[in-house]
């Protein structure tokens, strides 16, 4: 697993104990998609040697009264036998399997421990229990009492609970808080994506696993080789559907739509600025009222000037769930507001996103942002600007010369492949007669970038002749 040293640590020396006889417990919490479960499944995984009894919270049974413990017990059950009278009656009342009340709640746990001690008897026990803030809270209690009072039996207690802060219950237990991925982590999780691609990625799923999987899931096969702009969202279903991605899908419908609609403009937006967020709603009728209903959903923290979703895939959500002219208008009263001249580029690309066909006025603004930034060596997202305005550019001749210009970035930037195709875009419009006559800049396209497909392999592209960084009116060599 990467990046989980510290976790994967404390789990090994659990298991170790137990091993030796020592028993122990531990719970991971954090925000939903971090991993927790997947550290309960590592922990499952290496627990040679062990008996293994798990049990996960469900929101449906959190109403019903030892369900959770039923069915961590429901492979040793056998074992109630092997307890003492009153402990053994008392599990069998609670799980239904006699008809008697159950007079001490002690009794119950402290049975549960005896358990958990006459299973680990022959061989060591590791007991998981994942999303604990499901599971109903007379199992909780028991549960949390047995993993207080663990000794010397061989037992290891995992818990998973959503959440920063653990609830009362499971105060008690030593607990490590899993927090996101670092950089390095995060992209071991994004193989086969153009670097700035993962980058992106990388910075919307602010170190979420499932996060980074979902968002980079989404993506197009054209936005995974490079084909992604700085305000891009992934715009593809994901191809399995979390039961998170539901939820929170599910949860941003229960808003009103006006809060939905401001919901939109946030997530269109990547300043994370109130004001702004607020200025564009207010183009759309939005008002500050608006994200009232978000925030009591839990969807959105506001917090000073600053606004943030409270995690990363509820932004995915509420932009890709947005009808198509929620976005494109979302997009456009984002442009209208950031007028100034600091924020011509994120202008630029906001009203990229907002064009629905060729618009020459647009893509003006992102040839200017793509001088801009190859000026200051951002080569991936020069390259990624002149792309767009070539989208969006009708004329034949411009529209090549921008796609030779995107192409040069793309080699200065090392994106071998992007830039094969770019060239092979560039070629298929140069074979028309109306390119060939008027742009003398796709000629020699086909040599250099044949030539460039025959370097050897694996040869640095910082190696290589990289053609002059004035505005593109020949062929680079990709």
């Amino acid at each position: 697993m990467q990046g989980r040293d510290e976790e994967l640590r404390r789990i090994e020396r659990l298991l170790a104990d137990a091993r030796c006889g020592e028993s122990g417990a531990l719970l991971l919490h954090g925000e939903a998609g971090i991993g927790k479960t997947a550290l309960l499944e590592h922990a499952a995984a290496r627990a040679d040697g062990l008996r293994v009894l798990r049990v996960e919270g469900i929101e449906s049974e959190m109403e019903l009264g030892f369900s959770g413990l039923h069915q961590l017990f429901l492979p040793v059950l056998h074992m109630l036998d092997r307890l003492p009278d009153p402990q053994a009656q008392a599990l069998r009342s609670v799980f239904g399997l006699v008809d008697a009340p159950v007079q001490d709640r002690l009794t119950v746990a402290l049975a549960a421990l005896s358990v958990l001690a006459e299973a680990a008897t022959d061989t060591p026990l590791l007991c998981l229990v994942d999303d604990l803030q499901w599971l109903d809270q007379p199992s909780a209690d028991v549960l949390t009492f047995a993993a207080r009072r663990l000794q010397a039996e061989g037992v290891v207690m995992l818990f998973a609970a959503r959440g920063d802060s653990p609830g009362s219950t499971a105060r008690a237990l030593p607990r490590l808080h899993v927090t996101g991925l670092d950089r390095t982590a995060a992209a071991a999780l994004l193989p086969g994506l153009a670097p700035h691609v993962a980058e992106r990625i990388i910075d919307q799923a602010q170190g979420n696993p499932l996060a980074l999987r979902e968002l980079s899931a989404a993506l197009t096969p054209a936005q995974r080789s490079g084909q992604l702009g700085p305000l891009a969202m992934p715009d593809g279903p994901p191809a399995l559907p979390s039961r998170l991605q539901e939820a929170l899908t599910e949860r941003i419908h229960q808003v009103p739509h006006a809060t939905r609609r401001i919901l939109a403009v946030a997530a269109a937006d990547d300043t994370g600025d109130l004001d702004t967020v607020l200025a564009a709603a207010a183009r759309l009728g939005g008002a500050v009222e608006d994200l009232a209903p978000a925030e009591r959903a839990g969807l959105l923290a506001v917090t000073g000037a600053g606004l943030r979703f409270r995690h990363p895939l509820v932004r995915f959500a509420a932009y890709r769930h947005a009808p198509l002219a929620e976005r494109i208008a979302a997009h456009r009263a984002l442009a209208h507001t950031l007028d100034g001249a600091g924020h011509a580029h994120r202008r630029a690309w906001h009203l990229a996103a907002a064009a629905t066909g060729p618009d020459e006025r647009v893509a003006a603004e992102l040839e200017r942002v793509a001088e801009w930034a190859g000026s200051r060596q951002a080569m991936a997202s020069a390259s990624a600007a002149y792309e767009r305005a070539a989208q969006l550019t009708s004329d034949p001749a411009l529209r090549s010369r921008r796609l030779i210009g995107a192409a040069q970035r793309a080699s200065e930037a090392g994106q071998d492949e992007r830039c094969d195709a770019l060239a092979d875009q560039c070629r298929s419009r140069c074979r028309t007669r109306v390119c060939r006559r008027t742009s003398p800049a796709c000629g020699p396209w086909s040599s250099s970038a044949s030539a460039a497909r025959r370097e050897p392999p694996g040869s640095s592209p910082r190696a290589r002749t990289r053609p002059q960084r004035s505005a593109p009116t020949s062929s680079p060599s990709c």
